[in-house]
């Protein structure tokens, strides 16, 4: 039996929070809930005791006495403070005599059993300890004495009461991350902490068996001071630690991508990865504070936003391995925990922690694999293309090399390439640069499918989001040298296609120097958007009609698929209100044909 995200949304939900109930002078309580959903039980309890062919449990099967039980049809569910196993029962009893079988009863129905859920094995598993059982007939009525009753009752017992959740590895996880989260603990303090380690606080509801796993922290007496800046190293301790948080959610994106067939869940991961980046460029523009980490907070919450898509993907992983993908999952949200107590207890994320949760993602995992690289990854490159469907085959080239600009405008591009306009230019140069934008429009609509309805839309759409993000430029002079045009958070060309957030999705040295792929990886990305966050999501049956789709796909394409209805907010900030108001004005003299602006803003003569 298999259960997947289509047939329940929230598998096994972990809740963070921090508890301080009375404890020793000095130390801090931390308690990490953990919410096991019946499906994921109902899994593990079919797996460890059903698992004969077609779901089902031979009870006995005794040819020389003609006794036989199977059992089929395995259900849990809770029942006031217990778990509630129900299972169907088809029994014969009978006597073997003179070699023949003299079937005495052929008897079909239900058996219940309750079982209240218990701590065992020392404080590291979860088991039942049997509070009733029953036999049901086809009658509904409960039989609870009879010769049947006497047969069948204590292997029923047995059997279901044996059925244990060793929840070790998720102990173990978060034992072992805790050593490179707490640096400030001696080595004394630690041993206490992990000592400390322990299940409780079970209790049975109606969508969840609760459970916490708890644990003791030493307060450090000296907490990390607030420093107003940091030294060069310091800085690029920093920076390192950052790259390894992005490299490590990349690893993690990729690897549970890998491990499910759901289309649906790997479109899910990369939204949630290319979102995450978009807030972790907004963190990196704030100045850095210690005592206040933004990036710290970024990651923490990325991983938050994982891992229920994570708890899909583990339940279709087979016999033990869903409780070891669910333990990494816990080890990820005890930082949630800690980060909530931060210089008190010294809580750091070090980059050996986060190699630590790699190895623990995948045992195989080698250092080198955290390393924040510029390169293109065709991993990345192949998640990004399934979001969208083809609209024929396209040559293997044009994946990543983007070999999209026709012929007939290569000298035109050539043209563009390195070219900063004089004012007396302006007018050649910008004709040149429609034709490009087009071009590129036109590529990503031969490339994927879109309602020819919006074809002319996201023609517009692709011409007013370059002159908002460059004024169409994709080169500047700075210091008397020709460069690309550049923000101060990563935002690079014609386009302005961020560099952090587009890391491994494309070249991004021809981002830098290639006007003709820079606008082609704009021009995906905002047909990616139109249809996934504006098309898909039905902005257009707000008010304000099918024009909504650009705003939609611009809002997106500015702040992150997350805030693809920003345009549409009252609860924004007054900056992206006037960012999506200067869109809204340029989308608005593109449509009605006017692009005097563009001119005025690369400073024509006329």
């Amino acid at each position: 039996m298999r259960f997947t995200a289509r047939h329940f949304l929230a598998v096994l939900t972990i809740v963070i929070s921090v508890v301080q109930p009375a404890a020793a002078a000095g130390q801090v309580a931390v308690s990490v809930p953990i919410r096991l959903d019946y499906p994921l039980l109902q899994q593990l309890f079919s797996k460890q005791l059903f698992n004969e062919p077609n779901n089902s449990r031979t009870l006995l099967n005794d040819a020389g006495s003609c006794n036989q039980t199977l059992l089929t049809e395995p259900r849990l569910r809770p029942k006031d403070t217990n778990l509630e196993i129900q299972a169907r029962v088809a029994t014969q009893l009978g006597l073997g005599l003179f070699g023949r079988c003299f079937t005495l009863i052929n008897w079909e129905g239900g058996v219940s059993f309750l079982g209240l859920p218990v701590i065992r094995s020392g404080g590291t598993a979860l088991g039942l300890k049997p509070q009733g059982i029953w036999l049901t007939g086809s009658d509904g009525e409960r039989i609870t004495s009879g010769r049947l009753w006497d047969y069948a009752q204590q292997p029923v017992r047995d059997l279901f009461s044996s059925f244990t959740i060793n929840l070790s590895p998720f102990t173990a996880s978060v034992g072992s991350l805790l050593p490179d989260l707490l640096p400030r603990q001696s080595q004394q303090q630690m041993q206490d902490t992990l000592a400390s380690l322990k299940l409780a606080d079970l209790q049975v509801t109606d969508d969840t068996l609760k459970a916490s796993l708890n644990f003791t922290v030493q307060s450090v007496a000296d907490a990390l001071p607030a420093e107003p800046a940091l030294s060069p190293e310091e800085l690029q301790q920093w920076e390192v630690r950052w790259q390894t948080m992005d490299a490590l959610l990349v690893f993690a994106v990729k690897h549970y991508a890998a491990a499910t067939h759901q289309a649906a869940l790997r479109s899910t991961l990369l939204d949630i990865l290319i979102d995450s980046r978009y807030q972790l460029v907004a963190a990196l523009a704030e100045p850095i504070d210690p005592s206040n980490d933004l990036v710290r907070t970024w990651f923490v919450e990325s991983w938050q936003k994982l891992s229920p898509v994570v708890r899909n993907i583990a339940l279709e992983q087979e016999g033990k391995e869903t409780l070891m993908w669910i333990s990494v999952l816990t080890a990820t949200d005890a930082l949630y925990a800690l980060d909530q107590l931060g210089p008190q207890i010294g809580f750091d994320i070090s980059t050996d922690g986060l190699r630590r949760l790699a190895r623990m993602i995948n045992r195989g995992v080698q250092p080198e694999e955290l390393r924040y690289d510029e390169a293109l990854d065709p991993q990345l490159r192949q998640l990004f293309e399934q979001q969208l469907e083809r609209r024929s085959a396209v040559p293997a080239a044009w994946h990543i090399n983007f070999s999209l600009i026709a012929p007939a405008y290569a000298a035109q591009n050539d043209r563009l390439d390195l070219w900063v306009p004089a004012p007396e230019e302006v007018d050649e140069y910008l004709t040149l640069v429609a034709q490009l934008l087009d071009t590129s429009s036109n590529a990503m609509l031969h490339k994927y499918k879109l309602d020819k309805a919006y074809h002319d839309l996201f023609r517009k759409l692709v011409l007013a989001t370059a002159w908002q993000e460059s004024c169409w430029r994709q080169f500047v002079v700075k210091d008397e040298q020709i460069t690309p045009l550049l923000s101060s958070t990563g935002d690079v060309g014609l386009m302005q296609m961020n560099e952090r957030v587009w890391r491994g999705f494309y070249d991004l040295q021809k981002l830098r120097w290639n006007i003709a792929y820079n606008s082609n990886a704009g021009a995906e990305v905002l047909l990616d958007y139109l249809v996934k966050y504006a098309i898909n999501r039905n902005e257009h049956t707000h008010a304000g009609g099918v024009d909504n789709l650009a705003r939609a796909s611009y809002s997106a394409y500015n702040g992150g698929p997350g805030k693809a209805s920003r345009y549409r907010k009252t609860d924004v900030t007054a900056f992206q209100k006037k960012v999506d108001t200067a869109f809204w004005k340029k989308y608005q003299k593109i449509n009605a044909g006017e692009q005097s602006g563009i001119a005025r803003c690369l400073g024509a003569v006329s």
